[in-house]
């Protein structure tokens, strides 16, 4: 009754031709983004005009309100796709603040789902960042459709006391003017596999369980059917959406959808994918960068979208002051939760550049001045890295100047595997020759394989290889040292050991390459007495070894200490990044050339061939006996 004297009251009035009118508010991906994209420094949410950075969570919600202003005749919803947390200093205090939340809560948003970054703190961690959060008041709507809570381990119990109290569902119905929205969310299959800190939170098929989320809501005679889904689409190497991944597929296999809102791909989709001619896919890029309005009416049984903009974020576009009040807080916190020990503040210049560092295979110098670091720190010969692991680019802006927080989104992510303390913590371990061969072997492969993410970053080493020789034996050569000091080869024979210092997350793949070679190729990790390390946490370096416990050395406080030293003359006040020959050295070097096909050579690369021969050989014999008795 209510909602059929809305309908006849918005008739009436003109307001509505063909049904009701909704406008959706959508981001997803802020990752703890809370400043704007550049220099932290040059970031000036007060003023316009003056700046070039994009992005920033006071100017999103300054446009989200002036949006809502201009879209006031439309029944209105602000959502978000996932992975609210994890990529800033910010998200290192989020499970004593709960900041990103109330910022969200502050902002408006009414439903968000989970994504695997929030997990990221394990399921405690999660839990604690929302308990933190409601002391502040109501936080937006958490919906959770395929990942639930185990029954037999005590480690996700205050997570599981969230579902018992409602707090995170399955699905959620939100009333406005009379319309009844029905919100589920889903956690799609890539982004579970990168939930290893999840555990032991159990996760089901998605899109079934998509598809009961639904049967519940028709029961409900909801009369929008939304998900919030942090599963992605995929892109080109343009970063360009092109028609395909696990959201299409939710549209295609769960028609009765309404309107998907995305994420997890990081993607800016400008026009939408309107699947089975009915289903619009959303995205809004990542860390606040864009604000995604599409807007629906009312077509027969179904809504239409009508309307769609993203709109860009940059200094355009003044900060909310309120918001900005609440992140200066933030930055107290941080400073004096994390920060401190090092004897360093969120807003302190670090160190200087001249010109922009990426993450691209082609553009070494990054990569290798953060290898270096954690190898300094490890105390190692060698130190591995990748390109994955880095998660920012070094933006130079007016003055190339950086302050810690911008050192720190370098890398940003992980936990301690003793502490339950922000960011990797750094591990050794001691290989033979024959295993750093092996190592260098799925190194020279993966980033071929599965993209620029896995292409490795090292110091203390490089290899050749080439990659027309047979598979998983395609380097020929390891040299041992620096530039500086210069290399020394080495036998792949050797019973000699090297020490390697990785992050925990990079120390687990080691593990792995019997599974990743199908079991052509092993890698022993050891202590440096030679024994197998049983466990990744025994290999954890320990910086105070006087002390009681595994103190341990976080990644980005090896990286923050090692550029905050790196003075090319005592006089100036900041250190410079070094661009120079060394540090933009090729670490990992193709070389195809005829001569070294054979260069160092397995036995299997020279048995494969001859038992390839004999094969022939044995082939050709029993085709001519047949022949013969024809």
């Amino acid at each position: 009754m209510k909602r059929n004297v809305f309908y006849l009251i918005a008739f009436m009035t003109g307001s509505l031709a063909a049904g009701p009118q909704v406008t959706i508010f959508h981001t997803n991906d802020l990752q703890s983004r809370l400043l704007g994209f550049g220099p932290n420094a040059e970031y000036s949410p007060d003023t316009t005009g003056d700046d070039a950075t994009v992005g920033g969570f006071a100017r999103l919600v300054h446009l989200l309100q002036e949006r809502r202003k201009a879209r006031a005749e439309d029944t209105q919803l602000t959502l978000d796709g996932g992975d609210i947390t994890m990529g800033t200093l910010f998200h290192t205090v989020t499970r004593e603040t709960g900041g990103e939340l109330t910022l969200m809560r502050m902002a408006g948003y009414d439903a968000a789902v989970l994504g695997n970054h929030d997990f990221d703190f394990r399921p405690r961690g999660t839990a604690q960042m929302i308990r933190s959060a409601l002391k502040s008041g109501p936080i937006p709507r958490l919906v959770l459709s395929n990942v639930k809570p185990s029954k037999e381990s005590e480690l996700d119990d205050e997570f599981e006391a969230l579902y018992t109290e409602n707090i995170i569902t399955p699905y959620t119905i939100i009333e406005k003017n009379g319309l009844r929205f029905g919100i589920f969310g889903l956690l799609g299959k890539e982004a579970w596999f990168n939930s290893k800190t999840a555990a032991p939170l159990l996760y089901t098929d998605p899109i079934e369980s998509g598809k009961a989320m639904i049967a519940h809501l028709k029961k409900e005679k909801v009369d929008m059917i939304i998900l919030c889904s942090h599963s992605g689409i995929d892109e080109n190497a343009r970063n360009e959406f092109i028609g395909t991944g696990e959201e299409i597929d939710f549209a295609r296999a769960m028609p009765e959808i309404d309107v998907i809102v995305g994420g997890h791909s990081h993607t800016a989709i400008f026009e939408p994918a309107i699947v089975g001619g009915r289903t619009p896919v959303l995205q809004a890029g990542s860390e606040a960068r864009y604000l995604g309005e599409a807007v629906f009416t009312r077509d027969g049984e179904r809504w239409k979208m009508t309307e769609y903009k993203l709109h860009r974020i940059d200094d355009s576009i003044p900060g909310d002051r309120a918001i900005t009040a609440r992140i200066e807080v933030l930055k107290t916190e941080v400073s004096r939760r994390i920060l401190e020990p090092l004897k360093l503040l969120f807003d302190q210049p670090i160190i200087k550049t001249g010109q922009d560092l990426t993450r691209d295979f082609n553009d070494p110098y990054l990569g290798n001045i953060l290898a270096e670091a954690i190898r300094q720190a490890g105390e190692g010969q060698i130190a591995i890295t990748s390109n994955g692991v880095i998660r920012d680019d070094v933006i130079k802006g007016k003055t190339g100047i950086q302050q810690v927080s911008d050192i720190f989104r370098l890398s940003p992510l992980g936990i301690g595997e003793v502490d339950d303390a922000p960011g990797y913590p750094l591990i050794k371990y001691h290989f033979t020759g024959k295993d750093l061969k092996a190592i260098a072997e799925i190194l020279a492969v993966g980033y071929r394989m599965r993209g620029n993410s896995y292409y490795p970053r090292m110091a203390g080493i490089r290899f050749y290889y080439n990659p027309y020789r047979m598979p998983f034996d395609t380097v020929y050569k390891i040299e041992i040292g620096t530039p500086e000091s210069g290399y020394q080869e080495i036998p792949f024979d050797e019973e000699k050991l090297y020490s390697v210092v990785v992050t925990s997350y990079v120390g687990q793949f080691m593990s792995l390459i019997p599974n990743l070679s199908r079991g052509l190729l092993n890698a022993t990790p050891r202590h440096a007495d030679g024994k197998p390390v049983e466990k990744l946490s025994d290999a954890i370096i320990d910086a105070d070894p006087g002390r009681a416990g595994i103190q341990e050395i976080k990644e980005y406080a090896a990286v923050m200490l090692h550029l905050k030293a790196l003075k090319d003359n005592p006089e100036n006040d900041l250190a410079s990044f070094p661009l120079n020959q060394a540090t933009g050295e090729i670490r990992m070097v193709r070389s195809p050339g005829i001569s070294t096909l054979f260069k160092n050579a397995g036995l299997t690369y020279l048995y494969l061939p001859l038992l390839g021969g004999l094969g022939a050989l044995i082939f050709w014999l029993i085709r001519r006996r047949r022949r013969k008795q024809a």
